[in-house]
């Protein structure tokens, strides 16, 4: 596919956040940073 600032621009325009989000979840998963913090969080009923 040839890439022109006119497509570029018109996939921008046309995409919802959300899916975009929603993508970006399935793609990347979830990042180490907040596996740590969930694996590190302290709870108060955890004593």
């Amino acid at each position: 596919m040839n890439l022109t600032t006119s497509v570029v621009k018109q996939a921008l325009e046309s995409i919802r956040y959300i899916d975009l989000k929603d993508w970006a979840s399935e793609a990347f998963g979830q990042s180490m940073l907040s596996k740590r913090k969930i694996v590190f969080s302290t709870s108060d009923d955890d004593t």
